[in-house]
Order: structure tokens, then C-alpha cells, then sequence
């Protein structure tokens, strides 16, 4: 049930201009280029679970470039993500690399009911 939300999410991050994410990892490096990542799943009663997802998009490498980017482009990623997941948070981290580098990326985290 989980490749179902993860290609939604990353169907609806790719409405973005400039975005490509995709379902599963992959090695991104290029500005906009990014993944759906599972992060927990929280059962706070009997009826199920809320699961915690992160779309997560490669921004430049220079902060200030980064900040502007996010200007522009920060307001239409989360609304477009918003549309499949109750958006937590929006916030810039380090995305670590398999290589053991890292690149500036935003991470948009939030949560839905988990799929049966």
C-alpha cells in the first residue's frame, strides 16, 4: 500500500515547475530533483495509525540561492504536497548522500491515515 501514497506524493510535488521527485530514493543532486521518504508511523488509538511522510527536494548549494528558491517555490510545493497529506512542517536540512556527502534540501513533512 505504501508505493500508492509514495507515487501520489511525488505525483503531486511534480506539479511544481522545476520539480522532478520520485517514489523511491534515488541519488539526487540537481536543484528540484528529490524523493518521498517514509519516516514512522504513530498508532495513537485502536483505529490505526497516522503516518509520517517527507518529500524531499534538492535546492541550490549556495544558501543564499537556497533561501531564494525557496522564495519562489516553497508556497506551491507545500500547497501541492498539502493535497495528498496534512502538511507538519516545512523546513532546509542536509540530505546525506550515499557517497557520505550532503546537498541543501528542503524537507516538507507531514502525515495520513495509513493505507490498509
Amino acid at each position: 500500500m505504501s508505493q500508492v501514497v509514495r507515487e501520489a506524493l511525488a505525483a503531486a510535488a511534480n506539479t511544481v515547475d522545476g520539480v522532478n521527485v520520485t517514489p523511491y530514493y534515488r541519488q539526487a543532486t540537481g536543484v528540484g530533483e528529490g524523493l518521498v521518504r517514509y519516516d514512522r508511523t504513530d498508532y495513537p488509538n485502536a483505529f490505526g495509525g497516522l503516518v509520517t511522510w517527507w518529500v524531499v527536494v534538492v535546492l541550490p548549494q549556495d544558501m543564499r540561492a537556497a533561501e531564494e528558491w525557496l522564495d519562489e517555490n516553497g508556497a506551491a510545493l507545500r500547497e501541492a504536497v498539502a493535497e495528498e497529506l496534512i502538511v507538519r512542517s516545512m523546513y532546509p536540512q542536509q540530505l546525506a548522500l550515499t557517497d557520505g556527502s550532503a546537498v541543501l534540501a528542503v524537507v516538507i513533512e507531514g502525515q495520513r491515515e495509513e493505507a490498509s
